[in-house]
């Protein structure tokens, strides 16, 4: 920041000076402003309320959590304008992650809306810090209306509901369970949803909340789940049953009365929608959000000729299975020059009482170039279905430019200075010259020339023996050793069948598909299904399905052997019968 002064006079007057005091005081005001303002450091203040949305009679959980410690403690009284304080609580929690120590603090008011409909929350002050502002959608009471032939003083209640009720397939239900009380319970037992053709998740802890409903106070036990269904059409969830044992009368001190109370909620009927005709991707993913990201081990991507750079990529979906998200890093086209050496993939899924089910796939890849250039890596697309806006979207990674300098050998080399010294070479016999005072040098390099030759020529022989040796006796051994290694992963992958370990046996077929094609070295199923096909490929469609679709205990091995077998049989490789040394770069 600069500042202009007026041109002043050699001799100044009194006034002209204290203008010019007073610029310079009110321009180191302004400097201490903007560092009295500036956000660098500033914690972020996250809000999130245990549900949304809620009812006008029902109190809930807001949390105000942060990883850094805030500049001073929280000032909630604008919260009071639209809501009622019911309890406050605080705490902290520290962990440490491969030596990493982090830390979170977290705020947690319990709350009953004053009004009804889409209510702000403020941002709330933490001394200098604030919090991110947000809304929550409060619906009138009036919309809790009871189920046909509820009793409305029944001292037990049970409701469900379902949120979409017309999803797509394979996209994601919030299926909610509530249990009202107005009594205590001694003991309770629930029964859980068990649609057919769907995958179910439980979302987290039930939840407890206060509920007024018809002028009567219900302490409210909610639990959720998130529902996948599988199939298009009609999906049935069948009504749940609740077996309460209900206290009553007194209590003494070695036992106490009950009565059992029995309650059936409301089925619920889904109309599950097929894929859309407007959907034009190749592998179909329903989601509430997805992101595609990068990272380099050096940023921006610059590497030497042979030596590794990392790349890491990430898809993260909300309201989506991890079994959903597609291979990333193999539909890459690289150059030739440029080995890919991927990593296993890191699948992750978390649960979420309002947003359900979050997920991510994170692939490494080391890459090695072979020699130096500028290298364009393709663009990266992600085709999904945003099933909150109802429209296919793309995630995508622009094409990116990889910069390859020369090796520090190659450039260190100096020109090597070959021709001078052979053109040097004729010049040796001529040394000698007629004068009798140099014969005694002129034998002694005779003498040398031919104990050289002597000792090269026993070299060269020596050599010989050796190549022919070995080139003699090899085959019998080379052929065993050359193979011993895809024997051992066939080995490994039959008895993983033989166990019906669809993740034992997804490993052993990645180890016997890279000795079976050494020059391609499949590094993903789906690269050993595009070299196979047929048989091979629909039984890896298979295992993918049980190792991310909660089938493993269904999945047999049998037919995957089977398949190994048969492709075996019917493509023998010719080049298994001629010998010879393996590659030593490949």
């Amino acid at each position: 920041m600069s500042f202009d002064y007026p041109n002043t006079p050699v001799r100044s007057s009194p006034a002209t000076d204290l203008i010019s005091i007073g610029h310079m005081s009110l321009a180191i005001v302004c400097l201490l402003l903007a560092f009295l303002s500036s956000p660098v450091l500033a914690a972020v203040i996250k809000v999130t309320p245990d549900r949304d949305p809620v009812r006008m009679d029902e109190s809930f959980n807001l949390a105000f959590s942060s990883d850094e410690s805030p500049d001073g403690d929280p000032d909630f009284n604008p919260l009071r304008k639209d809501f009622e304080i019911l309890a406050q609580d605080s705490g902290s929690q520290v962990s440490i992650v491969n030596g990493k120590m982090s830390r979170k603090e977290e705020w947690t008011l319990t709350l009953s809306p004053k009004r009804a409909g889409a209510i702000p929350i403020p941002a709330i002050s933490f001394g200098s810090d604030h919090s991110q502002p947000t809304s929550i959608t409060v619906l009138d009471a009036a919309s809790a209306t009871p189920s046909a032939g509820e009793d409305e003083s029944a001292e037990v209640k049970l409701e469900v509901d379902a949120e979409p009720r017309n999803p797509y397939v394979q996209a994601q239900v919030i299926y909610t369970v509530r249990v009202l009380l107005r009594v205590n319970l001694a003991g309770a037992n629930l029964n859980d949803p068990q649609p057919a053709d769907a995958l179910i998740e439980r979302l987290g802890e039930d939840h407890r909340y206060s509920v007024n409903r018809g002028g009567r106070e219900y302490t409210v036990i909610e639990r959720k789940f998130a529902i996948f269904p599988q199939k298009s059409g009609l999906l049935r969830l069948d009504p749940l049953h609740l077996d309460a044992q209900v206290e009553v009368g007194g209590r003494s001190f070695f036992s106490r009365s009950t009565r059992t109370v029995r309650v059936k909620s409301e089925g619920v009927d889904l109309k599950v929608r097929p894929i859309p005709a407007e959907f034009s991707g190749k592998h179909w993913l329903p989601a509430r959000s997805l992101t595609l990201e990068e990272n380099w081990s050096q940023n921006p991507p610059r590497t030497k000729a042979g030596e590794p750079i990392t790349r890491t990529l990430t898809l993260r979906a909300q309201g989506a299975t991890v079994g959903v998200l597609p291979e990333l890093g193999a539909n890459l086209s690289l150059d030739p020059s440029i080995k890919q050496y991927p990593d296993q993939p890191a699948l992750n899924e978390e649960k979420h009482p309002n947003f359900g089910l979050s997920s991510s796939r994170q692939e490494k890849a080391a890459l090695i170039p072979g020699k130096a250039g500028e290298y364009k890596l393709p663009a990266l697309e992600v085709p999904w279905w945003n099933t909150q806006a109802d429209r296919m979207e793309l995630a995508r990674l622009p094409e990116r430019s990889l910069r390859v300098e020369p090796s520090e050998e190659t450039a260190s080399q100096p020109t090597p200075p070959a021709a001078p010294l052979r053109q040097a070479a004729p010049e040796l016999p001529q040394a000698p010259t007629a004068q009798p005072s140099q014969a005694p040098a002129s034998i002694a390099t005779g003498i040398w020339f031919w104990l050289s030759l002597f000792f090269a020529a026993g070299w060269l022989a020596t050599a010989l023996g050796w190549w022919w040796g070995r080139h003699s006796a090899s085959p019998a051994k080379a052929e065993p050793d050359r193979f011993s290694g895809e024997r051992q992963a066939r080995k490994t992958l039959q008895q993983a069948c033989a166990n019906h370990d669809p993740a034992a046996a997804r490993r052993a077929l990645l180890d016997w598909a890279q000795t079976y094609w050494p020059e391609q070295r499949p590094a993903s199923l789906s690269e050993i299904a595009g070299l196979s096909g047929g048989m091979l490929s629909d039984e890896i469609t298979r295992i993918n399905q049980a190792l991310y679709q909660a089938e493993e205990s269904r999945w047999r091995g049998e037919e995957l052997w089977a398949a190994v077998q048969t492709f075996e049989n019917a493509k023998r490789k010719p080049s298994r019968k001629e010998p010879g040394l393996e590659p030593l770069y490949r």
